[in-house]
């Protein structure tokens, strides 16, 4: 659609500015909120909890059993290992050489048992983070092409960099997740082999042991735990920015050339690099104060068994041996208890990204709409990974905005209208902000109406509430199925691959294999899609090509394969190219209905007027969003926006009107000009 509507200013809650003001002031803030450590860290555990009660949930489980069990005979055959390690230093102490060798035996025996099972234990492993990774990316991929939730999240502007959230931070939570699982299992069943093994050797030594990890637990997470969680949310977002401004200056290279705004365009680069060093600076700065305080507790850890245990040994109450063995059960048992100091980086990148998921979970659920079915036609199960999220939803306060939902309906075939609007009333989809109300209007066979407005006045959300990648507000719509209407905006999408899958777009081509009409649950991605006609001939190809003035577009790359030819087409084609391609589409698909959003802006007079005539040719009815004055020739009717007021509530108002109506104000106009009128 085009960029003009007045909503994509719209937010909610803080402004983005402000947001990255305080985030620069304040090295705790997270998403506008100061970090939380502990509670965070919670709510990582009910994420987790969406895949095991997922539909995968029984291979998730049996996966994570498999995992779990490795874990449990790698951490005894280390309790085996430290009885063997014992006798063999024991043996040494006292030059004992058949028992040395005896213990050299069971030693290789261990060896020979250790390498496979640790090996089979890091492959499973690394297969639970991949199936998880795998089946979280889907489950997000799936959400965000969901009822064009992708497009209301860029419409406002409410979050910041979707795409990393989907790729790096899933992929990041889940080896952190998964890591710190096993390291707790581990610790757990490191903690209970070596508990019996360092009380029979010294009560006293465990008693210390508990006390000194209780109080390395508390100074780290005191003095550390905010700080590193919200440095390392401030890490990710601003090295995603910075890689967002470098592919939107690939995006805009012609523009920015044709504005020599190259050193503009890096001075920002530059600057972005210098928020990133300087986030990244203070991250490295916290975490060497964490390492000063964790080296010198974990250094500690060498000597403070031996002094405890040296006086029973001194007095010959204890073997040599017994001295390792409570150095080597110590450690493991303050690590056990330690797992907070010694991953708390970790743990603080856990948290970070655990903040930044949920996030985009709690506004795609919302989108969503909850349970049943949208206004596009996806279907949307209940199942128990849903009641975890509205549970960690609740827990953040997280809230959708309080507006109801358009009833939409379909206007059947001859049945004398094409669209019928009713009491309509609009609003953005996150924030909430009414746009206007109360709009009713029908189209007839053969009606064509221009919207017309000054900029910012909500023209382009009436296409989106009629195509229905917006839903919420008040009244209703009848319009024609997916299959009966076409949408055009102003800069046509332009996907990957060969001529004929540009033309054929949205539906798959035989070029494709239709690998990309299902997701993995055999759902279609886009709904309606599936029924459009893609086995269209080559000379219907030609045919729609001729109609919109590129019949010798497959001639100029034949030797590339012509229609087969594969090329990055937005950047080989001009604007005026790219939106007549979009016109060959409309002409293959030859819809009832047609949908344009200043759909001709790239195109001379002569290429819009022959557009024009050929759309009313094909379709019953045509709705226009325009500026341009050339455009009231092909219309029956207006109907004109103007934009809301600072009142209370700020809603825009209406007008409809007949075209002979339209000209006769325009003649009345005090400047006399149409333009002033658009």
């Amino acid at each position: 659609m085009g960029t003009d509507d007045g909503a994509k200013g719209a937010k909610s809650g803080k402004p983005l500015s402000r947001v990255k003001k305080a985030s620069m002031e304040n090295d705790e803030v997270v998403d506008g909120k100061q970090a939380e450590f502990w509670p965070t860290l919670l709510r990582a555990l009910k994420l987790a909890r969406i895949y095991y009660y997922g539909d995968q949930k029984v291979r998730a489980r049996v996966l994570l059993g498999i995992m779990l069990v490795l874990c449990a005979l790698t951490t005894g055959l280390m309790v085996v290992f430290s009885y063997v390690q014992r006798d063999m230093m024991t043996a040494l102490s006292e030059k004992n050489q058949p028992a040395f060798y005896d213990a050299i035996n069971r030693y290789i025996v261990i060896i020979v048992i250790a390498a496979p099972l640790f090996a089979i234990y890091h492959y499973v492993q690394n297969l639970v983070e991949l199936e998880w990774r795998l089946w979280l990316t889907r489950l997000l991929v799936k959400k965000y092409f969901s009822n064009h939730a992708y497009f209301a999240l860029k419409a406002e502007g409410t979050m910041d960099n979707p795409d990393q959230r989907i790729c790096e931070d899933a992929r990041n939570y889940v080896q952190s997740c998964n890591g710190l699982l096993l390291a707790v299992a581990q610790k757990l069943l490191s903690m209970g082999a070596f508990f019996g093994v360092l009380w029979s050797i010294s009560p006293t030594l465990l008693i210390f042991c508990f006390g000194y990890s209780l109080f390395g637990t508390i100074v780290t997470t005191r003095l550390f735990g905010s700080k590193l969680m919200g440095l390392h949310f401030q890490a990710l977002r601003r090295e995603a920015d910075l890689r967002f401004g470098l592919v939107r200056a690939r995006e805009h290279a012609e523009s920015i050339a044709l504005y020599g705004g190259a050193k503009r365009e890096a001075a920002a680069a530059r600057g972005f690099l210098t928020i990133v060093a300087s986030v990244l600076l203070r991250k490295i700065a916290w975490s060497r104060n964490l390492a000063l305080f964790t080296n010198a507790y974990e250094f500690a850890t060498f000597a403070l068994p031996s002094l405890i245990i040296a006086p029973r040994y001194f007095a010959g109450e204890v073997e040599f041996g017994v001295v390792t063995q409570a150095g080597m059960a110590f450690r493991t048992v303050q690590g056990a208890l330690n797992i907070i100091i010694g991953r708390f980086e970790q743990l603080s990148g856990l948290a970070a990204e655990t903040e930044r998921l949920e996030r985009l979970f709690e506004l795609l659920d919302g989108l969503d709409g909850g349970v049943g079915t949208s206004a596009s036609g996806y279907s949307r199960k209940t199942s128990k990974a849903d009641e975890v999220m509205r549970e960690m939803n609740e827990i953040r306060g997280g809230r959708s905005p309080a507006v109801g939902t358009i009833a939409r309906s379909v206007v059947k075939p001859h049945s004398g209208d094409e669209l019928v609007l009713t009491k309509l009333a609009v609003h953005t989809p996150l924030s909430g902000r009414e746009l206007w109300r109360n709009l009713s209007l029908t189209l007839a066979p053969d009606d064509a109406l221009l919207v017309v407005g000054p900029s910012g006045c909500g023209k382009s959300s009436l296409l989106r509430v009629v195509a229905g990648v917006w839903t919420t507000g008040a009244g209703s719509i009848a319009a024609p199925a997916v299959d009966d209407s076409m949408f055009l905006p102003q800069a046509p999408y332009m996907p990957l691959g060969t001529l004929r899958a540009q033309l054929v777009f949205p539906a798959s081509c035989r070029d494709e294999e239709g690998m990309f009409d299902q997701d993995e649950d055999g759902e279609t991605l886009l709904p309606g899609t599936s029924h459009m006609r893609r086995d269209f001939s080559d000379a219907e190809l030609f045919a729609a090509l001729d109609a919109a003035g590129l019949g010798d577009l497959p001639a100029k790359f034949k030797a590339e394969g012509g229609l087969s030819a594969t090329m990055e087409w937005s950047d080989v084609l001009s604007a005026g190219e790219q939106q007549r391609i979009a016109f060959a589409r409309l002409f293959l698909r030859r819809p009832r209905c047609a949908f344009l959003d200043e759909a001709t802006s790239a195109l001379d007079e002569r290429n819009e007027a022959l557009m024009y005539e050929s759309i009313r040719r094909t379709c019953a009815a045509v709705v226009s969003v325009g500026h341009r004055s050339t455009l009231l020739r092909y219309h029956t009717k207006v109907l004109r926006f103007e934009p809301g007021s600072d009142g209370e509530d700020g809603a825009g108002t209406w007008t409809l009107m007949r075209m002979d109506e339209y000209q006769q104000s325009m003649a009345k106009s005090p400047s006399g000009s149409m333009f002033n009128m658009f």
